[in-house]
């Protein structure tokens, strides 16, 4: 047993040295501060009308945003935690130190952390922009619960695939390119029929809204109403991310390296 928590705890000081002064956690906080930005300036001129729905357009905008940042935050972390030994070309002579296992885990909870900073982060930037733009709504506090849940579960196993790519590849820019087409496929998934779309990962943070909204061309008027919550299709994504993960983990482990 404590050969168990002396090895957990030699793989998670030896990953936290590697960060040491990469300051990885400005990227989390740079996309919260574009999310805050983007989602205040479109709030500072509102009707009493809108202030009585705006967190009901809170959470159906941002789900949207999502669909366009979270790719390429992902890729981002990813890339920058696993561009390390990729560049220094030590992966080899870590998989003789380290169990390889073990290394794709501990490697995965880190970017893991700073994927937290980010979904957990956008459930307090609910509340505030409600405060900063005077909200007359009461705050729905179980949907932003359900909207970080559900959100963190998209951008998990996105992290996954980005994660596996970025150890995967000798350069760095195919895993970005990755993310950066995944914004744009998850956007245009929107506009896909519905069982096409359930084919795009990126684009599960729109199908995961708890709002959606009707656009009256002639009166241009927006009305919000409540998305029924999708259980099945959540058990099956949720279901879906965890063989996702076991199968990137063990191609990575049988990979020659």
């Amino acid at each position: 047993m404590s050969k168990i928590k002396s090895g957990i705890s030699s793989s998670f000081t030896a990953e936290q040295q590697k960060q040491r002064r990469r300051r990885i956690w400005i990227v989390p906080l740079g996309f919260l501060v574009i999310l805050f930005l983007w989602a205040f300036i479109g709030k500072r001129s509102l009707s009493a009308e809108d202030l009585a729905r705006g967190y009901s357009y809170t959470l159906y905008q941002f789900p949207l945003l999502n669909v366009v940042l979270v790719p390429v935050m992902t890729a981002v972390i990813a890339s920058r935690l696993c561009d390390m030994e990729i560049k220094g070309n030590t992966l080899k002579l870590l998989c003789t130190l380290q169990k390889r296992s073990s290394f794709y885990d501990w490697k995965f909870i880190h970017e893991l952390k700073y994927l937290l900073i980010f979904t957990i982060g956008e459930g307090i930037l609910v509340p505030l922009i409600g405060m900063f733009c005077h909200f007359t709504q009461k705050l729905p506090l179980p949907l932003v619960f359900l909207h970080v849940g559900t959100t963190t579960l998209v951008s998990l196993v996105l992290l996954t695939l980005q994660h596996f790519l970025s150890l995967m590849s000798s350069n760095q820019i195919l895993p970005l390119l990755v993310g950066l087409i995944g914004s744009f496929l998850g956007l245009f998934s929107m506009f896909f029929p519905p069982r096409a779309a359930r084919f795009i990962l990126w684009g599960y943070f729109s199908a995961f809204s708890p709002y959606g909204m009707d656009y009256d061309s002639q009166t241009r008027v927006m009305s919000f109403y409540r998305n029924p919550f999708p259980t099945e299709t959540f058990v099956l994504f949720l279901l879906f991310g965890l063989l996702f993960f076991v199968v990137c983990r063990t191609v990575f482990v049988k990979k020659e390296v």
